[in-house]
């Protein structure tokens, strides 16, 4: 097991250096002088080329790609990832507030979520074919095709601007937390749903199950204390990678909902040109997933240790 964690750790420390160098690509080769932008977003459009040049010398830009690379993760190494260029604070200061907003979001919607899809994807598998799996099924392609934007849009429609029960935008308490956590929810909910039932059904057909009934085990026990916990191992691995991406900011829902998260500082950073805030967020979200997944992955090898990949 040890082995295999090392493993694990070993390819996400080259993925985390994968991640800084298309990071870094992407913002520095972008069309456009990044001194420019930079001396944009500091001084305004009326700008001079003594002041671009200022900005160029100052921060590097004169210097060949790959030495501007080193220093850059230098200062990431030691967890510095700059100031802002709009408001001059320190970026991870900035990300590390906005990450209890999103951490508070994208747990709600994975409990919702999976309150929704767990019971919903047993109850189609056990009755396959019949007018409960369809309306499931049917429910679920609902879900599926519903976009995140449209979705939110209608429930600020519906419980903000005609029933009045819930704030359409903000942070703060639960009220607040309703609309974009139920938004972010249905939308998984559909995908997970049918995740259950395909894995229900394959996990009810193995020859385990057929013996547990051959001995007349009622179908709740076998159920409860035989399918449920081999057939919810994808499940969880999919809540995992789900929870990465929900951490990583939901930058559609975070936007819809003023919600202060990480999401919504990204694209407030994109519409400011703030370069060094963008590639900031960029890095941490795309470091954060990897981590998560790592931790998804050992979690996997205990419950499972199948897909331990050791030789024998």
């Amino acid at each position: 097991m040890l082995k295999y964690i090392l493993k694990r750790i070993f390819l996400v420390f080259f993925v985390v250096i994968g991640v800084t160098i298309v990071t870094f690509s992407t913002m520095h080769f972008a069309p456009g002088d990044p001194a420019e932008v930079i001396a944009v977003a500091r001084y305004g459009d009326d700008l001079t080329q003594e002041q671009i040049d200022w900005v160029r010398v100052t921060e590097g830009f004169d210097s060949p790609v790959y030495i501007q690379y080193l220093k850059w993760i230098k200062h990431v190494s030691r967890l510095d990832l700059g100031r802002s260029l709009v408001t001059s604070h320190d970026i991870l200061e900035e990300i590390t507030i906005r990450l209890p907003a999103t951490f508070k979001l994208a747990v709600s919607s994975l409990v919702i979520s999976l309150c929704i899809a767990i019971p919903a994807g047993i109850i189609s598998a056990v009755r396959k074919n019949t007018i409960i799996d369809h309306l499931c099924m049917s429910a679920a392609l609902l879900g599926v095709s519903i976009p995140n934007f449209w979705l939110g849009l209608l429930l600020i429609w519906l419980f903000s601007l005609t029933l009045h029960l819930f704030p359409s935008y903000g942070y703060g308490g639960c009220e607040h937390l309703v609309l974009p956590a139920i938004t972010l929810g249905t939308s998984m909910a559909a995908i997970t749903t049918r995740l259950t039932r395909s894995s229900m059904l394959d996990v009810l057909n193995q020859e385990y199950i057929v013996t547990a009934k051959a001995k007349g085990l009622d179908e709740k026990t076998i159920i409860l204390r035989h399918a449920l916990k081999n057939a919810m191992l994808p499940v969880i691995t999919f809540a995992g990678l789900q929870l990465g991406f929900l951490l990583g900011g939901a930058v559609i829902v975070e936007t819809i909902f003023a919600w202060p998260g990480i999401g919504k500082l990204l694209v407030d950073s994109i519409y400011a040109r703030d370069f060094a805030m963008v590639q900031g967020c960029v890095l941490f979200i795309a470091v954060l997933f990897a981590f998560t997944n790592l931790i998804v992955d050992i979690t996997y090898a205990f419950l499972d240790p199948r897909i331990r990949y050791e030789k024998t």
